[in-house]
């Protein structure tokens, strides 16, 4: 059974199950679309039913349709007035002279006091007689379903035409013999956004605000539903009297996320309400057990007469990649099947190449220059060495030409892999066919290669494509959040997304009301995408499926297993490990090797700098300002950076991160490590001597790097853990305990990882931060910024500077 059919069938069900008790064809059900059927049915079949847990209604969306909030509330206003009327057959108030009733007197309700009661008749006055009227009339009528209502309601300019409105709306959806209730027993309180509550003054339903106010110029003795904006609302002003609720509806995560003890706590515990309805994304994270409906977002949309959303895959031939890739996944298989050592936590950083759609030019080439060092610096780091020899080893292998041959196997692939994708790119031959096909598009790309792209589009005289970043630049920039706003997610709009390997962004689509296509290289990322689907797929038939729907409806829904393909490059896509769904994890921790290249840079005009790779430069080319970093630029190249000149202002952004006030002792632990070495030094003949004695196959350096440790002007403020950690176990075992690397060197840990962190954020906030405020004619700050006075920031602006890079490599200082 596919899905609209499903939803039609159970549309179908409510209908027929609510149809005996409310008059589906009235007013109040007029824009009632089948997901408005099946919650008002599914809060009814609840609310009447006496024994129960409380209850979780699953919207998997942060917007609520337009209807949603006006749906839910006409729904518990028809319920609780269809409840109340049971309760007041069985309990009807005894009516006694000077009691206010409403009643009719000819063809007119009026509202009347009681002056005698017969067995079958009521002798009244009129309450508020007309001008031409004496109140004072023995009138007789007969005595059938009237109720009371408050004897302290007043003759407002409006309150007549409340209570004729309020008859009238018990009329048109029970009927004209259902009674004119006044006093409910069976009460709800709502905790809402206000959107929830309708300003409706005819209805007893009030709202409280904040400070606890509300209105009390109807007839009503209490109100049927209490209304408030928040939990605290609710506890001080609602909870805090004789009143009790039979259940507490609290709608929208941010309304419980918080609180929802406290709420079990002040409501349930306390006896103020008997049972909880929650309606959100996300269940409550407590072990407190509720009855579930658990809404698909496919089934939202069906049900709301929307489209089924579909995200297009569209498949891009690339057999040259797609035969390297083939031969490296059969190098990883082979170590596999021979050694039983897997190797396949290297294939996650070939995502680089799936994604990029930087085509052939100078920058290009800068970006897969970039990346090849930045690989390359991995393949020679300690961690990485450390994950392939224990691979090894476990298997007792111990053959170091061996394990080198492997490294430099992997490295050999990653090197033709980069080659094949310099050569040609087609995600951007397809990007800039459909820009020659299509009036207009927007094109999502990574807020790094925003400046990059946009220049790329320009240089192909490309004017019809928009660009979308994938985090925010600034106020004038379309970036991804700004796309599901109303007045932009229109369904005449298509998006192009050059790659999808994550699980939060597939569901983000799924919220675009235009037009999505993904671009897939054939039989590569189009299995991450494939496997993306089938996932959520999966999720949503595990909603639709969920047990507690059988409590509810009797239609089920049918599951169609399609069976999985096969394809050689599975392993490159690791669903449960690559294909993440964690938020918190971004695309760059998971595909990029985490370890930043530290590079010398030669100027034209004889000046040198130490830059990490990920300092924000711009770039000047053809006259256009290029926003870039100075991993991805080129030799020859005109660059405009911040450069480091001012002592005092850096000290003064480095204060900023110092949350700990540490700098201090960080430059007293920076200075003692050296002045050990240079003791050491002195006890041997020269620093080759003092190298070879300290560290041995298991933690060496390179030659070069431990020499620069003994420049004055060396800008090395800690060397890596295992630099430290040699130093100290070489100062244990010829006697030099008393050394501060000996005696705290815990803390020399600690130190060097904050004293890196603070410096790391100092430089994002001089390259990045500075750079796109200058992009944004200095109206948008970041937050590190802001917290630098405009003086301080105007200084800053002062030492960027403009050169030309003569030679550009990877530092030996690490």
């Amino acid at each position: 059974m596919n899905l609209k059919l499903y939803i039609n069938r159970l549309t179908e069900e409510v209908k027929s199950n609510i149809q005996n008790d409310f008059n589906i064809n009235n007013v109040a059900f007029k824009n009632f679309s089948s997901f408005d059927y099946i919650n008002f049915y599914l809060i009814y079949k609840y609310i009447l039913n006496e024994d129960k847990e409380d209850f979780f209604i699953s919207i998997p969306e942060d917007d609520y349709r337009p209807n949603f909030f006006a749906s839910i509330f006409q729904s518990l206003v028809l319920i609780k007035l269809f409840q109340n009327y049971f309760y007041h057959n069985n309990h009807k108030p005894i009516l006694r002279i000077n009691d206010l009733v409403y009643g009719k007197i000819g063809k007119e309700n009026r509202i009347l006091i009681i002056k005698g009661v017969g067995p079958d008749t009521l002798r009244i006055h009129l309450k508020f007689p007309k001008k031409n009227e004496n109140g004072a009339v023995n009138t007789l009528i007969p005595f059938k379903n009237q109720t009371k209502i408050n004897p302290n309601l007043t003759n407002g300019r409006n309150t007549v035409k409340y209570i004729d409105t309020y008859k009238e709306f018990l009329n048109e959806n029970f009927g004209v013999n259902f009674p004119f209730i006044t006093d409910f027993s069976k009460r709800t309180l709502v905790i809402s956004e206000t959107t929830f509550f309708s300003e409706n003054d005819s209805l007893p339903v009030n709202y409280t605000n904040k400070k606890g106010k509300n209105k009390n110029e109807l007839p009503f003795f209490n109100y049927l539903i209490e209304c408030c904006n928040d939990f605290n609302t609710a506890k001080s002003y609602l909870l805090d009297n004789e009143y009790t609720f039979d259940e507490i509806v609290v709608i929208g995560d941010t309304k419980y996320r918080e609180c929802f003890i406290d709420i079990l706590q002040e409501c349930k515990w306390k006896g103020k309400v008997n049972n909880v309805i929650i309606i959100g994304t996300n269940e409550p994270s407590t072990e407190h057990t509720f009855k579930k409906w658990l809404w698909s977002n496919q089934e939202i949309r069906i049900a709301n007469n929307e489209n089924y959303k579909i995200i297009s895959k569209e498949v891009v031939k690339f057999e040259n990649l797609y035969n390297e890739l083939i031969n490296f996944s059969s190098l990883i298989d082979n170590y596999k099947t021979e050694f039983n050592i897997n190797l396949s936590f290297v294939l996650r950083y070939l995502n680089f190449f799936y994604k990029i759609i930087v085509t052939d030019s100078n920058i290009s080439k800068g970006i897969y220059q970039e990346y090849a060092d930045r690989l390359l610096h991995y393949f020679s780091s300690d961690s990485f060495e450390e994950d392939l020899k224990n691979n090894f080893y476990k298997n007792d292998i111990y053959n170091h030409s061996q394990i080198n041959e492997c490294k430099e196997s992997i490295i050999i692939h990653f090197k033709l892999i980069a080659a094949i994708l310099q050569d040609r790119n087609p995600k951007w031959e397809v990007i800039v066919s459909k820009s020659r096909e299509l009036q207009k598009f927007y094109l999502l790309v990574e807020k790094k290669s925003y400046d990059i792209i946009k220049n790329q589009l320009q240089k192909n005289r490309i004017n019809n494509v928009v660009l979308v970043s994938d985090k925010r630049i600034d106020n004038k920039i379309l970036y991804w959040d700004k796309c599901f706003n109303d007045e932009f997610n229109t369904e005449n709009k298509i998006f192009v997304i050059p790659y999808l390997n994550n699980y939060d962004v597939l569901n983000r689509l799924y919220e675009l009301k235009g037009k999505t296509i993904v671009l897939c290289y054939e039989y590569i990322d189009e299995i991450a995408f494939d496997k993306l689907i089938k996932k959520k797929l999966a999720d949503e038939d595990s909603r639709i499926t969920h047990c507690d729907r059988n409590s509810f409806i009797k239609t089920k829904y049918c599951l169609k297993e399609e069976p999985s393909k096969h394809n050689p490059l599975d392993s490159l896509f690791d669903l449960d490990v690559y294909l993440r769904d964690k938020s918190n994890t971004s695309n760059e921790e998971l595909e990029l090797p985490k370890d930043k290249i530290l590079y010398d840079i030669l100027f034209s005009d004889g000046s040198t700098e130490k830059f990490e790779s990920t300092k924000g430069i711009f770039l000047i080319e053809n006259n256009e300002q290029i926003k870039t970093t100075i991993g991805e630029i080129y030799v020859e190249a005109k660059i405009r950076f911040y450069q480091n000149n001012n002592p005092e202002v850096f000290k003064k952004i480095l204060k900023i991160f110092d949350s700990e006030g540490l700098l201090k002792s960080f430059d007293s632990y920076s200075e003692s490590w050296r002045i050990t070495l240079k003791k050491l030094f002195i006890n041997h003949n020269s620093i080759e001597t003092l190298h070879s004695k300290i560290f041995d196959t298991s933690n060496k350096i390179n030659l070069g790097t431990f020499k620069n440790y003994f420049d004055n002007n060396s800008s090395t403020r800690f060397p890596r853990i295992k630099v430290l950690n040699a130093i100290k176990n070489h100062c244990e075992r010829i006697g030099l305990i008393n050394e501060l690397i000996v005696t705290d060197y815990d803390k020399f840990v600690v130190y060097s990882k904050k004293d890196h962190s603070i410096r790391q954020q100092a430089g994002r906030l001089l390259g990045s931060d500075l750079l796109d405020y200058i992009a944004s004619n200095k109206t948008e700050k970041s937050d590190a910024l802001k917290k630098l006075n405009d003086e301080i920031i105007e200084q800053l602006i002062d030492t960027i500077v403009e050169k030309v890079i003569k030679q550009k490599i990877i530092s030996n200082e690490e």
